[in-house]
């Protein structure tokens, strides 16, 4: 299978947005990860007492996926009502300046105040890419591009880990905040989406999520894309951000280095993307290469518990598993926005990706005061967790419907 020729103009506006896109959700992994990778080096920094490390890393991290909440909705109804690319530009803009001043924080609550406004910033990043993507690439190659998207994208993560590593916490901020200014210079190659500039023309309702909240149908379906997010961002959101606490409770001599933790992931999830949009395009199928990846997610996952406490090596190798299993995550947006009609697609594409991510709050809060009722035993919380999470995300999946032959001209209303 080959992409459209490069000498069509259209083509080469939809390739330009593939990559841009790409690079913007390398940017976006970048920041959600540097935090993770740099809680204890930055609480050090600032005297946070060690007693406070975890309390208070729960607290900045929900702070940030809160913004990220907000600004998905946001971000959401300008890309409907005003164009996938005004998010683009204003989303990326708003992140560089927060990321950047976040290098220059003096307390706990500085600190949570730039993390919440450069999450509402990037909340936009994503899902205006995706959107894009999928409105001007043909629908015969929507799996290829968004395994694209997936696949350079996630090595923000890996790249935030070894910067991590590399610098200091203060160098690491600025250093994601100066790739935004350097991809918003990138933006001005890019074309507004076709689909866009049609719907404009006509008089329908855009960016109104009231539409979908009247709507059972609508809303069942919204609901169930957040259900099959949440084990992917569990994974993600607390799995690595708490791996000291978790590796000490499994008993482990040598604690792994969060660092390391987070490279390893999403190496993993580098590949796990990619592959899982080219085993949709060979299945024909969104829905088949997602019940595959969430079983292969199940089987990582009880390995880690099984054995991931055995050594060091087995911890970080069982990461790169997981971190490729949870691949299914970028083909789950690309359904989210089949789902949708043009009228609603950024705006349910950026909330859903931003309301899974947000998944991170509730799950981050009943992690710890759940382990705090087990007497401390964080290992025996993350095993209910996400077991539980697993099971809702296979329910989820039989309740949206197959959307990989899907024209995506059409309206709800």
């Amino acid at each position: 299978m080959t992409l459209p020729s490069p000498g069509n103009s259209v083509a080469r506006s939809a390739i330009v947005g593939v990559v841009v896109s790409a690079l913007g959700f390398f940017v976006d992994l970048y920041d959600i990860i540097i935090f993770s990778a740099e809680r204890i080096d930055s609480f050090r920094d600032l005297g946070v007492p060690e007693a406070d490390w975890t309390t208070a890393g729960g607290a900045i991290l929900s702070m940030q996926m809160f913004g990220m909440l907000v600004g998905g909705f946001l971000w959401g109804m300008i890309g409907d009502k005003y164009g996938r690319l005004k998010v683009l530009f204003g989303s990326i803009l708003m992140y560089s300046l927060f990321t950047g001043l976040n290098a220059f924080v003096t307390d706990l609550t500085e600190y949570r105040w730039c993390r919440f406004l450069a999450g509402v910033g990037l909340a936009g990043e994503l899902g205006a890419g995706i959107t894009l993507v999928s409105e001007q690439m043909d629908k015969r190659y929507r799996g290829l591009a968004v395994a694209m998207v997936g696949g350079l994208g996630m090595f923000g993560a890996v790249t935030a880990g070894l910067v991590s590593n590399a610098f200091s916490w203060k160098t690491s901020y600025l250093i994601g905040a100066s790739l935004g200014f350097v991809l918003l210079a990138l933006r001005f190659s890019m074309v507004e989406s076709g689909l866009f500039h049609v719907m404009r023309d006509d008089k329908v309702r855009r960016g109104d999520f009231l539409i979908v909240l009247r709507d059972r149908r609508l809303m069942w379906k919204f609901f169930c894309i957040l259900l099959v997010g949440m084990p992917g961002w569990f994974a993600t959101g607390v799995l690595i951000t708490f791996t000291r606490e978790i590796s000490t409770s499994m008993g482990m001599p040598e604690l792994p280095v969060a660092a390391t933790v987070i490279s390893l992931n999403f190496l993993g999830f580098a590949f796990g993307d990619p592959f899982c949009g080219l085993l949709s395009q060979y299945l024909k199928s969104r829905k088949k290469s997602i019940y595959a990846f969430l079983t292969c997610y199940g089987v990582f996952l009880s390995l880690f518990y099984l054995f991931g406490g055995s050594s060091l090596k087995a911890y970080y190798g069982l990461y790169i598993g997981m971190g490729f299993s949870v691949g299914f995550t970028i083909m789950l947006f690309t359904l989210a926005a089949e789902q949708f009609g043009t009228n609603l697609r950024t705006l349910v594409t950026s909330s859903s990706l931003n309301l899974t991510r947000a998944w991170v709050i509730p799950l981050t809060f009943v992690f710890t005061r759940l382990a705090t009722a087990l007497d401390g035993n964080f290992l025996l919380s993350a095993q209910i967790i996400s077991a539980s999470a697993l099971l809702l995300a296979f329910f989820a999946m039989t309740q949206l419907e197959e959307t990989y032959h899907k024209d995506l001209d059409f309206y709800d209303a």
